[in-house]
């Protein structure tokens, strides 16, 4: 049983050693710039330190506003207003600044957002996600917060 166990931890440290090696070879072979995707295990673990980076209570939390067609207009035209710069109208991110950000601005109609919860759509949109281009549009207020309730609204309307 013993020996499972050293056995065991040996093949983890190596993995760990052997994926933070990985991970340092393409980062010194395709260095700091904007220009290259992503891999997908930096995607993963960007995205599942995002997703933990949010609060429970948060991430579970229902759209508060009750949906109307003249809030989907309003919607529209927040979106149009501050997000569409990166996120472009159509929600693609296939702007200059959207395609040129790293990692690039996210497919509002894409599967990996249209799955994240109300709550966290949010809180997105109101803190904000470190080492990104994206900012943190909210400042305390019920009206701030409404607007960002409302851009949620918009957000699962877009594909």
């Amino acid at each position: 049983m013993r020996t499972k166990l050293s056995v065991f931890i040996i093949v983890m440290v190596l993995g760990i050693v052997g994926a933070f090696g990985w991970m340092g070879y393409r980062l010194f072979t395709t260095g700091f710039s904007a220009k290259t995707e992503p891999h997908a295990i930096e995607v993963f673990l960007a995205r599942q330190i995002r997703h933990l980076a949010i609060p429970i209570e948060q991430r579970n939390t229902p759209n508060p506003v009750p949906l109307s067609p003249d809030l989907l207009q309003e919607g529209l035209s927040h979106f149009a207003d501050h997000c569409a710069t990166c996120h472009a109208n159509d929600g693609s991110g296939d702007t200059a600044i959207g395609r040129n950000l790293y990692p690039r601005a996210p497919d509002m109609r894409a599967a990996g957002t249209q799955s994240l919860s109300d709550g966290e759509l949010f809180s997105i949109i109101e803190n904000g996600v470190r080492l990104t281009g994206m900012p943190a549009w909210g400042n305390g207020t019920p009206e701030s917060e409404r607007a960002s309730w409302v851009l949620v609204h918009f957000i699962r309307r877009i594909p």
